[in-house]
C-alpha cells in the first residue's frame, strides 16, 4: 500500500511498519499501543479484544484495535506464546502540538529471543535452533541467549531422523531458516513438527556457501584461532551460525558480543533417545497434558532454584556416556547421602539464591532491571557460606570443579551494597551517600520548601512587610506576593510580574536563582540517577565471564542437591556399572508409579545376561508388564545421568541408546495409520541399534492381521538377536513366540503372574520365569465395568474358539506325529533329510489349508444361507 494521501501518523506507520513486515507491530499512541490493518483483525481475534476503525485510508476503514501500554505484558505473553512475532514501536519524542512524535521500534520479540522472566518457562531453558542443510551434511546450532551459550553439530543430509533426535533434546522455541527458495520444503517440515519458524533475511547473503563477509568478520573477533579454524572446516556448521547471526543482528544484536565459545559435540557423545523414547518413557512431558507431573522430571527436580531445574532437565535429555563422568556425579550424589546436616544447610541457602543465571543474562543484554542487581547482591553474599560448607563437608573432583567456578565477588557485593537503593518505600534507585552530586540535587528539591521559607523570612526582615509571602503556581511559578496597603515598602530591585484587585505580584534575581535551581534539580534528578546507574552497571558487566561460571556452579550444585535429595527421600542406591552389557537389578521400581502407590509398589528383578539376553514376556492385560518395561529402561537412564536408582542393587553397563516402542498412536497430519507409525519406530531401532544399545518393545505386530503380526514379531525378534545382539524385552500378547526360545539359546520366557480367584483375576505384578497360559482379556473388561451383556456374549464366543482351537490342534498333532513318525531320519544322509524337510514343508501347508476349509464350514449359519450364496461357496471350496 503507498502512502499518498495519507495523514502524517499512517505515513509513519507504513515505513515502520514496511521494515517488520512479518511481525504484528504494536504502535504507541498515548497510552495505549494500537494495530491496524490486519495485525489488528489478527489480534483482536486472537486476544479476544474489540476490532474497531479509524478513519479511512484509501477510502476504505482503517481496522483497529489497542491495548493499554500498562497492561501490554499480559498480551504480549499471550501473542508470544501463540507463535507470533511481536515488534514494540514506541514513541521517542514527548508530544509537541503541531509536530508529529518521533517512533522508533525498540523491542522485537520472538518466541526464542526473550529474555523477560514473565515471558519465560522459569524450569526450562529457552533454546533458538538454527538450520542450514548443505548438500552432504546439514549444520544444527542451538542457541541459550541468556546463558551465551551454542551448542553445535551435524548430522548426514536427509538423517531425518537424527535431527528429530537432535530437536527433542533441546526443545528449540523458535527455527531459524534462510529466507531463501530452495529451503520452502523445511519450512513446511518444521511447522508440521509444531515448531515456529523465522528468517534469516536473503538480502543478508551473498551468493557463495561461506555467506557474507561481515559475519566471518564476527565469528574471528568473537572466537580463538582454535574455534574459529573447526568453522573453516565445518562449512555446514558455519553456515547455520552465520543464518543466526543474521537474524539476531535484526533481532536481538546486543547478545552477539557475548558469544566466546562454542560446544562441538557429536549426537552420540550422550545417550541417545529419540522422540518415540522420550515420548513413551514420559522423561519430561506426560502424554495426558504435555505437563511436568507424572514424568521422571517430575520426580528428580527437587531443585531449589530454577537454573538447578533446568540443569537436571538437561542432564535427563543428555545422559552421560562417559562413566569418569557419571561416578563424578554419583560421588556428590553419595556423600551428601551420607551427611543429612550437609544437605539441610545447603538446602537452607540454595532456597536463598535468586535464579542468578538468568538475571546475569538479562544484564548482559542491558534488559536487567534494580530488583536484578539486588537479587544479584543477595544471591552473592551467599557464597562464602557455601563455599565454607562444600571446603568442609565434601570432597571429589566434580565438587572441586564447581569450587572453582566461585570466585571473590566480595568488591562487587560491595558496591552494590553502598549504591542500589532496596527501601521499597521510595523509587530511588540509587542509595543517598553513594553519589555527591546526586544527594545535592535531592536535597534541593526535597529542601526547597525549606529554602523558599528561608528567602520569605530574609524578605520580611529586610522590607519589614509581616504579611509578604512567596508562592507558587505552574503557570507563573514562584513569586512575591504583596498586599496594596505594604506597597510603599517594596524596594526597588523587586521586579513587578502581575496586578491583581488588591495586590501585586513580585519575584527577585534571587527568587528567580532559587527557582531555576529547584527546576534545574528536578530534570536533572532523573539524568543524573540513571548516569550513575549506569556506572555501577558497566562495574557489573566487566566480572560478566565470572559471573557465568558462578551461575553455572550454583545450577550444578543444586541439581546435585536435588538427585541426593530424591534419592534419600526414595531410599535409591548407587549403581554399579560393568563392560560385560549385562542389566542385573533386584527389586527394582518404576520411579514415577511408586510414588503414585505411595509404597505399595511390587519391585522386579532383571536379569539380562549373555545367555538370557532378550526377554519375551506374556501375561494378561493390566498385569504390568508395560510398567516393568518402563522401569528397566528409565532406570538405567536415571544411572547414566549419575543419579542413584530405585533398586535393592544394580549392576548397568554404559548404554549407547535406549530405544523403545510402546503403545500405538495415529499420525494423522502425515496421513499416518497405527501400524505405520509403528513400524517406522520399529524401523529405526531395527537399523539403529547396536549391541551396546536397550530396546524396550510392547506388543510389536498388534497393528494388523494376526498372522500378519506374529510374523513381523517373529522376524523382528529373530533380526535383534542374531545380527544386533541388543539388550531386549519383548512384551507380548502372542504365546506363539515363546516357542522360539526352544530354537535360540539368548531368548528366555518370562511372564506376569496373575491368578483367577472366583471368576475375577488378580494381577500380582511379579516377573516370573515361563510363559503365560492367558491374557485374562474378559476378566479385564469385566473390570473395566464393561455391560454384563457384552461380557456374557464375550465369554460364549471365547468358549466356542477355544472348542474349535483345540480340535484342530489336536488333529494337526496327531497328523504331525504320524508324519514324523513315517518320515524317521535315523541313518539318512543329510541331503535324504533335507528331502524330507521339504515334504513336512508341503503337507503342514496343506493341512493349513484344510484347517481353512474346516474353519470356513464352521462359520457358515446354515439358517440364513440362500441357495445362491451355498452355489457359491462350494465353487470357490471347489477352486481350492
Amino acid at each position: 500500500m503507498t502512502t499518498e494521501k495519507l495523514t502524517p501518523l499512517m505515513q509513519q506507520y507504513f515505513q515502520i511498519k514496511s521494515q517488520y513486515p512479518d511481525t504484528i507491530l504494536l504502535f504507541q499512541v498515548g497510552d495505549f499501543y494500537e494495530l491496524f490493518f490486519e495485525d489488528a483483525k489478527v489480534a483482536s481475534s486472537f486476544l479476544a479484544i474489540a476490532l474497531t476503525k479509524r478513519g479511512k485510508c484509501k477510502g476504505e476503514d482503517v481496522p483497529l484495535c489497542g491495548v493499554p501500554i500498562h497492561a501490554i505484558n499480559h498480551y504480549l505473553v499471550k501473542l508470544i506464546k501463540g507463535g507470533f512475532k511481536v515488534a514494540i514501536c514506541d514513541q521517542l519524542t514527548k508530544p509537541v502540538p503541531g509536530q508529529v512524535v518521533e517512533r522508533g521500534v525498540t523491542q522485537v520479540f520472538t518466541p526464542g529471543t526473550l529474555t523477560d522472566s514473565s515471558m519465560l518457562d522459569e524450569k526450562s531453558a529457552s533454546y533458538l535452533f538454527s538450520f542450514y542443510p548443505q548438500k552432504d551434511s546439514w549444520g544444527l546450532v542451538f542457541t541459550e541467549l541468556l546463558t551465551a551459550q551454542l551448542f553445535a553439530t551435524s548430522v548426514p543430509a536427509g538423517a531425518y531422523k537424527m535431527l528429530e533426535s537432535e530437536l527433542i533434546r533441546f526443545f528449540p522455541d523458535e527455527v531459524i531458516l534462510p529466507n531463501l527458495n530452495s529451503f520452502k520444503s523445511f519450512t513446511t517440515y518444521f511447522r508440521q513438527l509444531g515448531y515456529m519458524v523465522g528468517f534469516a533475511q536473503t538480502n543478508d547473503f551473498k551468493d557463495d556457501i561461506a555467506g557474507p563477509d561481515v559475519a566471518k568478520l564476527w565469528m574471528e573477533k568473537q572466537f580463538n584461532e582454535k574455534i574459529f579454524a573447526k568453522l573453516q572446516e565445518q562449512t555446514a556448521i558455519s553456515s547455520t551460525l552465520q543464518t543466526l547471526y543474521f537474524y539476531l543482528k535484526r533481532h536481538q544484536e546486543k547478545s552477539l558480543d557475548h558469544f566466546r565459545n562454542i560446544q562441538f559435540y557429536q549426537p552420540d557423545d550422550y545417550l541417545i533417545l529419540d522422540s518415540a523414547t522420550q515420548k513413551n518413557l514420559e522423561i519430561v512431558k506426560n502424554n495426558q497434558d504435555g505437563g511436568r507431573k507424572n514424568t521422571l522430571l517430575f520426580v528428580m527436580d527437587k531443585a531449589k532454584t530454577p537454573m538447578g531445574s533446568r540443569t537436571i532437565k538437561k542432564w535427563l535429555l543428555r545422559p552421560l556416556i562417559q562413566q569418569d563422568k557419571i561416578l563424578q556425579r554419583q560421588e556428590v550424589v553419595g556423600n551428601l547421602c551420607k551427611q543429612i546436616d550437609t544437605m539441610q544447610q545447603l538446602e537452607e541457602l540454595l532456597s536463598a539464591v535468586s535464579d542468578i543465571e538468568r538475571i546475569i543474562g538479562r544484564i548482559a543484554l542491558r534488559r536487567a532491571l534494580l530488583q536484578d542487581y539486588i537479587a544479584l547482591k543477595n544471591s552473592l553474599s551467599l557464597l562464602p557460606l557455601i563455599k565454607v560448607i562444600l571446603q568442609k563437608n565434601l570432597r571429589g573432583i566434580l565438587i572441586d570443579a564447581i569450587q572453582e567456578k566461585f570466585a571473590d565477588f566480595s568488591t562487587l557485593i560491595q558496591l552494590l551494597e553502598v549504591s542500589l537503593n532496596d527501601d521499597s518505600t521510595n523509587d530511588w534507585k540509587i542509595k543517598k551517600g553513594f553519589d555527591l552530586q546526586l544527594d545535592r540535587l535531592r536535597d534541593l528539591v526535597g529542601n526547597s520548601q525549606k529554602e523558599i521559607l528561608k528567602l520569605e523570612q530574609k524578605e520580611v526582615a529586610r522590607t519589614k512587610i509581616n504579611s509578604l509571602k512567596i508562592r507558587y503556581n505552574r503557570v507563573a511559578g514562584y513569586y512575591i506576593e504583596v498586599t496594596n496597603p505594604n506597597l510603599n515598602l517594596v524596594p526597588d530591585d523587586y521586579i513587578e510580574q502581575q496586578k491583581l484587585v488588591n495586590r501585586k505580584r513580585f519575584v527577585t534575581q534571587e527568587l528567580k536563582d532559587l527557582e531555576r535551581e529547584i527546576l534545574k534539580a528536578q530534570n536533572e534528578i532523573e539524568v543524573v540517577e540513571n548516569n550513575v546507574f549506569e556506572r555501577v552497571k558497566s562495574e557489573v558487566e566487566e566480572q560478566l565471564s565470572l559471573l557465568r561460571h558462578c551461575a553455572q556452579g550454583l545450577s550444578y550444585l543444586d541439581a546435585l542437591f536435588s538427585f541426593a535429595k530424591v534419592a534419600y527421600e526414595n531410599n535409591y542406591v548407587a549403581p554399579v556399572f560393568n563392560d560385560e552389557q549385562n542389566i542385573v537389578i533386584k527389586d527394582g521400581r518404576h520411579p514415577v508409579v511408586e510414588q503414585k502407590l505411595e509404597n505399595n509398589f511390587e519391585p522386579n528383578d532383571t536379569n539380562l545376561t549373555n545367555s538370557e539376553s532378550m526377554w519375551i514376556i506374556t501375561g494378561p492385560n493390566m498385569g504390568g508388564k508395560s510398567t516393568y518395561l518402563r522401569q528397566v529402561a528409565l532406570i538405567s537412564i536415571m544411572a547414566q545421568c549419575g543419579g542413584f536408582i530405585p533398586a535393592q542393587s544394580a549392576q548397568l553397563p554404559i548404554l549407547d541408546r535406549v530405544f523403545t516402542r510402546i503403545g500405538s498412536g495415529d499420525n494423522l497430519v502425515e496421513g499416518k495409520s497405527t501400524f505405520l507409525v509403528e513400524m517406522e519406530e520399529t524401523a529405526t531401532i531395527c537399523t539403529q541399534a547396536t549391541k551396546n544399545s536397550l530396546v524396550i518393545l510392547d506388543e510389536v505386530g498388534r497393528g494388523t492381521s494376526t498372522f500378519d503380526g506374529i510374523a513381523l514379531a517373529q522376524a523382528i525378534i529373530e533380526y535383534i538377536i542374531q545380527n544386533i545382539g541388543a539388550r531386549c524385552l519383548f512384551a507380548t500378547h502372542y504365546h506363539e513366540l515363546t516357542q522360539l526360545a526352544q530354537k535360540f539359546s539368548g531368548i528366555s520366557n518370562y511372564q506376569m503372574l496373575s491368578r483367577k480367584v472366583k471368576n475375577q483375576v488378580v494381577f500380582l505384578h511379579k516377573v516370573a520365569p515361563g510363559a503365560s497360559g492367558t491374557s485374562f482379556g474378559i476378566e479385564v473388561a469385566k473390570l473395566a465395568q464393561l455391560p454384563p451383556k457384552i461380557i456374557k456374549r464375550a465369554s460364549l464366543i471365547l468358549e466356542k474358539m477355544e472348542q474349535k482351537a483345540n480340535l484342530l490342534n489336536g488333529k494337526k498333532m496327531e497328523f504331525q506325529s504320524s508324519l514324523f513318525g513315517a518320515f524317521a531320519v535315523d541313518g539318512k544322509s543329510d541331503e535324504e533329510i533335507q528331502e524330507l524337510q521339504i515334504k513336512v514343508g508341503y503337507l503342514e501347508k496343506e493341512l493349513e489349508k484344510k484347517e481353512k476349509v474346516v474353519q470356513k464350514f464352521s462359520e457358515i449359519n446354515l439358517d440364513n444361507i440362500t441357495p445362491k450364496q451355498a452355489f457359491d461357496l462350494l465353487w470357490e471350496l471347489k477352486s481350492k
